[in-house]
């Protein structure tokens, strides 16, 4: 294979990778969305409230990678409203909200 040839193929695959990543970026930035909005409704949020907890969701999964971060805020905020969910709901929750993201085409 020439040395263009190789080039044009390296391109190629750069291209592909960053499609994937700016799609998989879409998906999760969905799939948050959705999982503010499920919790914005346990916290009985609306209007501008419900807004601005999408955004602070959003901002905190941007933070560090994993959904970790995530499920800790979410979990503390409820928390403090008295609304007990574990972890491991929060994170089927998640899950749910990633399915629903990827069926509504991200």
């Amino acid at each position: 294979m020439s040395e263009s040839g190789f080039d044009r193929r390296e391109e190629g695959f750069e291209a592909k990778l960053h499609v994937e990543g700016d799609q998989k970026f879409r998906l999760e930035m969905k799939r948050d969305k959705l999982f503010a909005e499920w919790v914005a409704g346990q916290l009985e949020l609306s209007g501008e409230e419900c807004e601005a907890y999408k955004t602070s969701i959003i901002k905190t999964d941007l933070q560090e990678p994993g959904d970790q971060d995530v499920i800790a805020k979410v979990h503390t905020d409820l928390a403090a409203q008295g609304i007990e969910i574990s972890k491991e709901d929060l994170q089927a929750e998640l899950d749910l909200c990633h399915e629903d993201a990827a069926a509504e085409g991200a």
